[in-house]
C-alpha cells in the first residue's frame, strides 16, 4: 500500500510540473532589459513594469539563451571588479594616517605594544629629536619595565634625564616595528606634546607626504599613487559596464 502511495505521489508530481517556463522581463535603472525565470528574482521596485510570457522550457529562443549567458558572465565580472575595488580601498586606508595640527605641530596616533597590553598615544613629529620619547604617565597602563637611559632634549629646548623602555611593537600607519627602544621622561606638563615626541629614529626611515588640505599623512606616496591609479581604472571599468548594456539596447531599438 505504501509503495503504491509513493508511486502515486511521484506520478502526480510529474503531471503537475509545468511544461512551460514563465519568463519575467523588466528594465533596470541603466536601461538594460533583464530576463529572469522567477518572480522573486525581480527587485520589488521593478515589479510594476513586468512583462510576463510563457516559453517552452526546452525551446527557449537562442537569443534569450545567449542573453542569459552574457548577463551571467557580465554579472560575475562586475562582482569581481567590485571586490577588487573594495580591496584596493581598504589597502589605501592602511597607507593614510589622520593628524592634528595644533600650535604649528603635527600630532598623530601611535600604537605602543608591551607584552599583552597596548596603548595608543598622540605623539608630536619632531625632526629635531634624535629618538622617540614618551611620557611616563602616558604608558603607565602598560606596566612596562624601565631602566636608566640617556639625556634627551624636550620640546622647550631643555635637556632632561630619561629612562628607557623597549616596546614589543610600535605601529604607525602601515609600519609595524618590533623591539623598539624609546626614552621615557617624567613630564607633568600639558598641551599638544603631553604624550611624547616621535623622533628621527623613526622619521628617518619612513617615507611620507603631508596632505594639509585633508590633514592626513600619506605613507610611501609612490605606493599610494599606484593604488590610486588602480582604483581609477576599476571605477572607469565599472562605469563602462554600466553604460554598455544601455547603449547596446538603444542601438538595437534603432
Amino acid at each position: 500500500m505504501l509503495r503504491h502511495t509513493l508511486i502515486g505521489l511521484l506520478l502526480s508530481g510529474l503531471l503537475i510540473s509545468p511544461a512551460q517556463a514563465r519568463i519575467y522581463q523588466y528594465v533596470d535603472d541603466s536601461g538594460r532589459k533583464i530576463f529572469v525565470d522567477r518572480l522573486n528574482k525581480v527587485p520589488a521596485r521593478y515589479r510594476d513594469q513586468l512583462e510576463v510570457r510563457e516559453e517552452e522550457r526546452d525551446q527557449l529562443s537562442p537569443e534569450l539563451l545567449n542573453q542569459r549567458k552574457q548577463q551571467r558572465q557580465t554579472d560575475q565580472f562586475r562582482l569581481r571588479v567590485s571586490r577588487q575595488r573594495n580591496q584596493i580601498k581598504e589597502a589605501m586606508q592602511q597607507w593614510v594616517t589622520p593628524y592634528r595640527f595644533v600650535a604649528n605641530r603635527i600630532s598623530l596616533p601611535v600604537k605602543l605594544v608591551y607584552g599583552a597590553r597596548s596603548v595608543e598615544l598622540e605623539l608630536v613629529m619632531d625632526t629635531g629629536a634624535s629618538y622617540t620619547v614618551v611620557h611616563k604617565h602616558a604608558i603607565s597602563s602598560l606596566g612596562a619595565q624601565l631602566r636608566p637611559g640617556a639625556a634627551a632634549r624636550i620640546a622647550d629646548g631643555s635637556v632632561v634625564q630619561t629612562s628607557e623602555v623597549i616596546f614589543d611593537r610600535v605601529e604607525i600607519g602601515p609600519y609595524k616595528a618590533k623591539n623598539v627602544r624609546a626614552g621615557v621622561i617624567d613630564f607633568q606638563g600639558g598641551g599638544v606634546a603631553s604624550q611624547g615626541l616621535l623622533g628621527m629614529d623613526f622619521l628617518l626611515n619612513a617615507r611620507y607626504q603631508l596632505d594639509r588640505e585633508s590633514q592626513q599623512i600619506i605613507w610611501d606616496p609612490e605606493k599610494y599613487q599606484q593604488l590610486q591609479a588602480q582604483l581609477l581604472e576599476l571605477e572607469t571599468l565599472e562605469q563602462q559596464l554600466r553604460d554598455a548594456p544601455a547603449a547596446a539596447d538603444e542601438t538595437s531599438a534603432n
